[in-house]
């Protein structure tokens, strides 16, 4: 109970964050999470919608529907006034410790059962997946001219660029076949 009040406390910051940023779809907050801020959050589909009905509800948030030609209306959601204040009243308190999950470590961990071609390509994976996130946040580095905004993608950049080495270093000792 404790962690699905954290998830969505969390979620709830971050859809307002992004929000006071820009009006957005929930689509247009989902692939910046993922292309972004995938080193600071993580937010499914599954989390993003009910949050940010909840947001509706609390009148933190309002949507506004535009038409469009041979589709469904996009949802734009726009921060409120009140959303701006519960935003900038979490962004004074001190920030909660870390609470950092990465599924692949996991797997890696408990793979001593797995031949050494399928711990290859598990490291494969992970440095493709590696790859394609560095490749979307030098995109969106090259298109931020906010410097906190900057940092922050320079910081997951880092991170991503050492899990990189780590992972080399790693495909290293595993005997070739």
């Amino acid at each position: 109970d404790s962690l699905y009040l954290w998830v969505t406390m969390s979620h709830k910051y971050l859809i307002l964050g992004l929000l006071a940023q820009n009006p957005m779809t929930g689509y247009d907050i989902r692939k910046h999470v993922k292309d972004v801020l995938s080193a600071a959050t993580n937010a499914s589909y599954g989390t993003l919608y009910p949050t940010l009905h909840k947001l509706l509800s609390e009148e933190a948030v309002h949507v506004t529907e535009v038409e469009q030609a041979s589709r469904p209306s996009k949802k734009i959601y726009q921060i409120t006034s009140k959303g701006r204040s519960v935003l900038q009243n979490w962004l004074k308190e001190p920030p909660a410790d870390d609470k950092v999950r990465r599924e692949f470590l996991l797997k890696f961990y408990f793979a001593s059962d797995l031949a050494e071609q399928e711990v290859k390509s598990l490291l494969n994976r992970r440095r493709d997946d590696m790859q394609s996130k560095l490749e979307s946040l030098h995109a969106e580095r090259s298109d931020t001219t906010n410097p906190r905004q900057q940092w922050i993608i320079d910081y997951a950049i880092t991170m991503y660029r050492a899990e990189m080495d780590w992972l080399q270093q790693v495909a290293q000792q595993i005997p070739v076949a």
